[in-house]
């Protein structure tokens, strides 16, 4: 949105705006900024034979057949979970299926597998909180690829 006309604000535009903008001049730098690709593309990543914990950082863990270590592709937070589902665990009543509040809601296990778990997630879309320590599960998501300090960055006018 630029300064109203006959202004003589100065108006910083951020990649966000310019985004929202769609302006066919400059959509094509701003597009690729921003990954649009990977961020339209659903991971399902599945973990087994993990460390039994109840927090797992997306980007720093590596999902069973995956590349490992920091060339893995797929270690990108998530912006929006369509599903969750732990598939083995030592503590009883954990294995079920999740859906998933803010960081500071209250987690919930599914007991027995009769109602569904609530699990965390922080804002950044890393790190995924379950009530108690799992060994396995099985996430399906869209990946976060811009933070919102990427998109609040300013964007530099094309000449």
């Amino acid at each position: 949105m630029p300064a109203p006309f006959g202004s003589t604000l100065t108006f910083n535009r951020t990649l966000r705006i310019g985004l929202n903008d769609a302006n066919p001049n400059t959509v094509d730098d701003l597009l690729a900024q921003i990954d649009i690709g990977t961020m339209l593309f659903p991971l399902k990543r599945t973990f087994t034979g993990l460390t039994a914990a109840a927090a797992f950082d997306l980007t720093l863990i590596d999902g069973t057949g995956e590349t490992t270590g920091v060339g893995n592709p797929n270690r990108l937070a998530a912006n929006t979970v369509r599903t969750l589902r732990v598939t083995a665990s030592g503590t009883a009543n954990s294995v079920g299926s999740y859906v998933l509040t803010d960081s500071a809601g209250t987690a919930t296990s599914p007991t027995a597998s009769t109602i569904v778990g609530l699990a965390l997630i922080s804002d950044d879309g890393k790190t995924v909180t379950f009530p108690t320590t799992v060994t396995a599960f099985v996430i399906t998501y869209h990946p976060r690829v811009v933070s919102d300090a990427q998109l609040a960055a300013l964007f530099p006018p094309i000449a």
